[in-house]
């Protein structure tokens, strides 16, 4: 917030003051996303910065003052001794401190052409010669190109106005917000967009919304279980469905009477009585499946005579 910013540089000016390398370092790093925010308005401190750029080996600190320097190359009088105290150990550094430094030394020599050569020269063959990093080798080409061909372009494009750094969600309205939140993990949320906005052809879909925030919410009551008719008079769950109607046990045999030797029971012995026929009793399931009738319950063979009655004479 603009308001606060220079109590903000004020206490980190405090903090550089106490000479905790950690603290110092972590204060540069705040400082140069604040010169990013806020151009040509804090340059006082940057005398205040340098005094302590021997005493930094965070890589993210170290890359920060050589962006500070390069940015402000027109105003620092040593500016060029401070970069070529970097250029000492270049193939000892973080890329991104690399990546710092031959911007920042283009700039320099953008700025103060007169002086600076010899030192663009050197970072630019470190950088596209000596170097393994691809990163590294190609914007160390592309600066050299464009040096070599239309050092007016370079400073076109090396030294153009950086778009200032503004807060997006002040200038989104409170809908959107609103149904963003809803897509938090979607590509609208990325893109500050509703989810219409990336089908072409189609109507706006459903939104949705937030459920209320009051504390008087109506619970629905859970739907009760559908019972099966069924199963309530307890029938067999194949005879539901297959539509059977199975019948109950068959009926007990009728017992069989005594044997009368003395009147036939000789005859039923030796075969005189008839076969007993199959059983018209209940079929089972499969006779109802497939319409089929049972087989008999037991096969009788036929009974061989061994002596006729007009050869044994009544005689066993």
């Amino acid at each position: 917030v603009e308001p606060s910013a220079e109590r903000c540089v004020s206490t980190l000016l405090e903090l550089i003051q106490t000479k905790v390398n950690y603290v110092v370092q972590e204060a540069i790093v705040v400082i140069k996303d604040i010169f990013r925010k806020y151009p040509n308005k804090y340059e006082s401190i940057i005398s205040t910065l340098c005094e302590n750029l021997d005493t930094l080996d965070e890589p993210e600190a170290r890359a920060s003052m050589v962006w500070i320097v390069g940015e402000y190359a027109e105003r620092i009088d040593n500016a060029d001794e401070l970069l070529d105290s970097f250029l000492e150990g270049f193939h000892d550094e973080n890329a991104q401190v690399q990546l710092q430094l031959l911007t920042a030394v283009v700039k320099l020599f953008l700025k103060r052409p007169a002086d600076t050569q010899e030192l663009v020269q050197h970072v630019l063959s470190l950088a596209t010669q000596d170097s393994d990093n691809p990163d590294l080798r190609d914007r160390g080409f592309i600066y050299w190109r464009l040096l070599s061909t239309d050092p007016a372009a370079a400073k076109e494009v090396v030294l153009a106005d950086k778009p200032l750094i503004s807060e997006e969600t002040d200038l989104l309205e409170p809908t959107l917000l609103d149904e963003l939140i809803c897509h938090i993990s979607s590509l609208a949320s990325v893109y500050h967009k509703p989810p219409t906005a990336f089908v072409e052809g189609r109507g706006a879909g459903v939104r949705k919304s937030l459920p209320a925030r009051g504390g008087s919410a109506t619970h629905e009551e859970p739907a009760q279980p559908t019972v099966i008719p069924n199963q309530l008079h307890g029938e067999s769950l194949i005879g539901d469905l297959l539509s059977m109607d199975i019948g109950g046990p068959p009926p007990a045999p009728a017992p069989t009477s005594n044997l009368d030797l003395l009147a036939g029971g000789l005859d039923v012995l030796l075969g005189g009585g008839p076969e007993p026929g199959p059983t018209s009793g209940t079929t089972g399931l499969l006779g109802d499946i497939f319409g089929v009738t049972t087989a008999p319950a037991s096969y009788v063979p036929p009974k061989q005579c061994w002596l006729p009655a007009d050869k044994g004479k009544g005689k066993l």
